[in-house]
């Protein structure tokens, strides 16, 4: 492993936490000089959940500590990559809307006390940054998943991970941040803009390498005409798939510019939902295809295959889908509001 060097780090705060969160793994630290650089070359030499889980802390997390007193160890251990931190900020509800807070928090004895359930989307993740309904004020919480009152659970594809239940979960008052404009103008959903930006830039050419792995095993699956790659029929499934995720990267890859919308706006989810969705159908396609044709070392049968993590980030198509069509004014909550 190699060594990170101090002085890039202490110049760039995301290099930091990105070379802590690399190190406590035992992997090895990328050679770019800038955490942007650095963050591709996860990207391109990673699994996915490793890779969508640094993206998470550096663009998601990082971010929002600034609402949090400064001086909180928990905080300078999710900056030097010393914990490792998630978003619980995208918990489905009976509207998939991420406006109502998925925890309430009471004060008692001068306690803060959880109580509620959030999805997260890092395995292993030490604590949560979760949004708390407290006095009528949205804030950020630090909930660190071993305290007291906490319970991991999983759900579906993720076994023993995914979900937290809080039961009275006792919150130390450095690990509550100040209250949060959740507004589409306001810090908080500007913050959440750039991540959906950040993530969708680099996820998206993982479903290209499924194809393209694809590709390749049905190339090897049978001989000369009799070959599964000479089938029109998958040639054009897979085709579709393809172009699809031509057209997300492009528009991934122009960033906040896309539209050059303020904080809020339409495009990031737009590009975002188209992600996610690729996400789910490149991995739904790779899985029915071993198991309808046979095929034998197809991307799904790999050791690295994501299928418990794909659906996890934003909370799934469904939250993304959802808030989406609120900034377009085309659900209840925005119409009415």
């Amino acid at each position: 492993m190699t060594a990170a060097d101090p002085a890039l780090t202490a110049a760039e705060p995301g290099l930091t936490a990105l070379h802590g969160l690399l190190a406590r793994r035992g992997v090895d630290l990328p050679s770019a000089a800038g955490a942007e650089e650095a963050l591709d070359e996860v990207w391109e030499r990673h699994p996915f959940a490793l890779a969508a889980a640094v993206t998470e802390q550096l663009h998601g997390v990082l971010p929002l500590l600034d609402a949090f007193p400064a001086a909180a160890e928990v905080v300078d251990g999710v900056r030097t990559g010393r914990l490792t931190a998630t978003l619980g900020l995208f918990t489905p509800n009976a509207l998939f809307s991420l406006a109502a807070p998925a925890v309430l928090g009471t004060e008692q004895d001068g306690r803060v006390l959880l109580h509620g359930r959030y999805r997260y989307a890092t395995e292993g993740a030490d604590l949560a940054v979760v949004g708390v309904l407290l006095d009528g004020e949205t804030r950020l919480a630090l909930v660190r998943h071993d305290a007291a009152g906490v319970r991991l659970r999983g759900a579906g594809r993720s076994a023993g991970w995914g979900w937290a239940e809080l039961d009275g979960a006792v919150l130390d008052p450095a690990e509550l941040s100040r209250p949060v404009d959740r507004s589409d103008g306001g810090p908080l959903t500007a913050a959440l803009d750039r991540f959906a930006w950040a993530f969708s830039r680099r996820a998206v050419a993982w479903p290209a390498r499924v194809v393209a792995d694809l590709r390749r095993v049905l190339a090897t699956t049978g001989e000369g005409v009799a070959a599964l790659s000479t089938s029109q029929y998958l040639a054009h499934e897979l085709s579709r798939l393809e172009i699809e995720v031509s057209l997300a990267a492009a528009a991934a890859r122009l960033g906040p510019g896309f539209k050059a919308e303020a904080a809020g706006g339409r495009s990031a989810l737009a590009v975002l939902l188209s992600c996610v969705d690729l996400l789910h159908r490149a991995a739904r396609v790779a899985e029915d295809l071993a198991t309808e044709l046979g095929l034998e070392h197809s991307p799904a049968d790999a050791a690295d295959w994501p299928a418990d993590a794909l659906q996890a980030y934003f909370g799934g198509r469904r939250v993304v889908e959802n808030e989406l069509a609120r900034r377009m004014g085309l659900v209840p909550e925005a119409v009415g509001g």
